[in-house]
């Protein structure tokens, strides 16, 4: 199950204002989302998730999987107007 986190919330934002290329490469999550994502990764390696933070730190992961490919599909286009 897929749950509304605040990283999905803020990539949904930031992709809606159609980013370009440079922008998109350039995108991170807030501290704050970062800050979780890292509280999640650790109660998960210590063995203390909650069913819903499991669900919330699978979210993370697959938000996190969907950046990845959108930045290298931007870096793929910044190569090719480069040349």
């Amino acid at each position: 199950m897929f749950l509304k986190t605040q990283a999905a919330t803020e990539v949904a934002q930031f992709l809606a204002h159609h980013p370009t290329s440079e922008q998109i490469v350039a995108f991170h999550p807030s501290p704050e989302v970062a800050e979780r994502a890292y509280e999640l990764i650790h109660a998960d390696r210590s063995g203390s998730l909650t069913e819903e933070e499991r669900q919330e730190l699978d979210s993370y992961m697959l938000i996190e999987y969907l950046v990845e490919l959108v930045k290298l599909e931007a870096h793929r286009q910044l190569r090719q107007q480069a040349s």
